[in-house]
């Protein structure tokens, strides 16, 4: 859409904009549940529109040559001025329009440019204005998990440990913009106390692996040695996450196999034959099966986040003592605030406040 120089813009002008503006910043894609990421790409592409934030109220065309205010269009400005904070690749902030001013066709199509720009990096957030927060053991929720029982010897039915986070949103939306605005929940492992030889191997690999991040459409890290599946929160489907084995667990990454942290095959030589009895090291399929691994799942309304943490230790099978803790942060956007001018006709401010979800234990590192 263009509009020929030196023409004001008009009450359905304003509307192309606002359009522009609440698909990013506010959210036109509410109401419904998750899908199937593997057969509903589009309506998964649409739903990563949307930071949560209060829509702009189209005009009310009474005629078509119907002129806009300067606080009609700087509600847009406000809005756009927040998007330019918070995403990279995008321009320095709008200007306000002053009172009596006369709006052109120019101010139009400076401010079409940005909404479009904000479009395309409506989730390239920029780190600065994001922060992580400690675990939660108190106030809103638990994200902790300590193990204290020594575990990981034989049999094999004692060489896994799975703890289960579930991450309450209240609703499918507000987990869409917590993650639509840069929102990661960052899985970390360690431990203190223990001597064992397989205590200090899953220290080493904690160290190695460092940060593990689920983003909305990946998982990364910040160390080295994992394997991410390139899959995030749109990539997980519905399930019962009390169900550990369920095929709706949609693995995100692995810590790898062959990890100098394991140590070197040989190390196992001694111990192949006398576990193999118990099914540690050859039920499992051999040296690629020791690691963490971590998966997710949603609730059937999407209103929760499952996160599964799996502690695998089959490859060596022996005693893991000590306390070891897997713990989950969360990075969220920053508190949002953009207050007009004083020259503006009606000075006034807009908030974007990410929500901030409830964590409790679906299960215990068991």
């Amino acid at each position: 859409m263009t509009i020929a120089t030196g023409s004001p813009i008009t009450a359905a002008d304003y509307n192309a904009l606002a359009t522009l503006i609440n698909k990013v910043y506010d959210d036109i894609y509410s109401g419904a549940g998750p899908v199937d990421p593997t057969t509903n790409a589009a309506t998964i592409a649409n739903y990563k529109f949307g930071w949560g934030g209060t829509a702009v109220t189209p005009i009310s065309i009474g005629y078509a040559g119907e002129l806009i205010t300067d606080e009609q269009l700087n509600n847009i400005i406000c809005r756009a001025n927040i998007g330019v904070d918070i995403t990279n690749n995008t321009p320095t902030n709008l200007t306000y329009v002053d009172q009596h001013m006369l709006i052109t066709a120019a101010d139009w199509t400076t401010v079409d440019a940005v909404l479009n720009l904000l479009i395309t990096n409506k989730n390239n957030m920029d780190p600065t204005e994001q922060t992580v927060t400690s675990p939660q053991t108190t106030g809103n929720g638990v994200s902790k998990i300590v193990r204290t029982t020594a575990w990981g010897a034989a049999p094999a039915a004692t060489a896994i440990l799975d703890c289960v986070f579930d991450v309450d949103f209240t609703s499918y939306d507000k987990a869409r913009h917590f993650f639509n605005s840069g929102g990661q929940h960052h899985i970390l492992g360690y431990g203190s106390g223990g001597s064992t030889v397989a205590y200090g191997q899953w220290i080493t690999l904690f160290s190695q692996l460092g940060t593990v991040a689920i983003t909305l459409d990946n998982t990364t890290q910040t160390g080295t040695g994992g394997v991410s599946q390139n899959k995030g929160f749109y990539d997980c489907i519905v399930g019962d996450p009390t169900n550990l084995s369920a095929a709706e667990w949609t693995l995100l990454f692995t810590s790898g196999s062959g990890s100098g942290a394991y140590g070197s095959y040989g190390s196992y030589g001694g111990g192949y034959g006398s576990y193999g009895a118990y099914g540690c090291y050859a039920a499992f399929g051999g040296y690629a099966s020791l690691g963490l691994r971590i998966y997710g799942m949603l609730s059937t309304t999407g209103d929760k986040f499952h996160i599964k943490v799996t502690l695998d230790n089959t490859a060596l099978c022996t005693t893991v003592d000590g306390a070891i803790t897997i713990e989950v942060q969360e990075r969220k956007l920053n508190n949002q605030t953009c207050t007009t001018t004083t020259t503006v006709s009606t000075p006034f401010t807009v908030n974007l406040t990410p929500y901030d979800p409830q964590y409790s234990i679906g299960n215990t590192l068991e």
